[in-house]
């Protein structure tokens, strides 16, 4: 009798549970979408957006300031050229919208020593000792336009004697046996150009002038 007593009772409970299982044990709620009708769409004017109120800022929240990028822009000395030749340089220059700094020198400029041949009789002679210079591997040169140096053949000028003395020592080695070394001597009117702030379509459009003046030497310099 015991036992079926409690299996009655156990039968109880089952049912008792069964029953009541929704509340026991609650079932996730039904999530339920609207439905979507095409014809309730529009389309807002700007005026319309324009009233459409504004989300705050959170306080406290710091607005990030836009990175601008800093151009970026090179200097470069420019020389050294006679009074002729800056008048020709500038106005080259000019088209480029490229504005120099002229700096007339003096006697009391920096010493400069010139590597270079003496004068030819001719251009035509010039020319062609320039070529076969050329020949051996000697790129820099170039055959001298100023009256008192016409027809010249100069391999550069140098602040620093050590380097002047090492090329004339290596184009004496390749067989130049009249080149020289000299201390330059500066000519009423000779300048140097400064050309700053450059962008880089500028610097650019710089180095393809740079061989029609050969004469002077371009250098990239520190911006002040």
């Amino acid at each position: 009798m015991k036992t079926i007593a409690w299996l009655f009772l156990f039968l109880n409970i089952g049912l008792l549970v069964y029953f009541n299982l929704d509340r026991i044990l609650p079932r996730a709620p039904t999530i339920q979408f609207a439905e979507l009708s095409p014809e309730k769409i529009s389309l807002l004017s700007e005026a319309q957006i324009r009233e459409l109120p504004k989300i705050a800022k959170p306080a406290g929240q710091a607005v990030a300031n836009p990175v601008i990028a800093t151009p970026v822009t090179a200097c470069f000395e420019w020389g050294t050229f006679s009074l002729s030749g800056v008048n020709k340089v500038k106005d080259a220059l000019e088209k480029l919208a490229i504005e120099p700094v002229i700096n007339e020198l003096n006697a009391q400029s920096k010493k400069r020593f010139w590597v270079f041949v003496p004068p030819f009789k001719s251009a035509e002679i010039a020319q062609k000792q320039a070529a076969e210079f050329h020949a051996l591997g000697i790129k820099d040169l170039f055959v001298v336009q100023t009256p008192q140096w016409k027809n010249a053949i100069s391999f550069g000028l140098f602040e620093d004697e050590t380097l002047a003395q090492s090329l004339l020592s290596t184009l004496k080695a390749k067989g130049i046996k009249n080149v020289q070394k000299s201390l330059w001597k500066q000519e009423k009117g000779d300048a140097t150009l400064a050309l700053n702030q450059l962008s880089p379509s500028q610097v650019a459009s710089l180095k393809n002038l740079e061989s029609d003046f050969p004469e002077a030497n371009l250098k990239k310099v520190a911006c002040q």
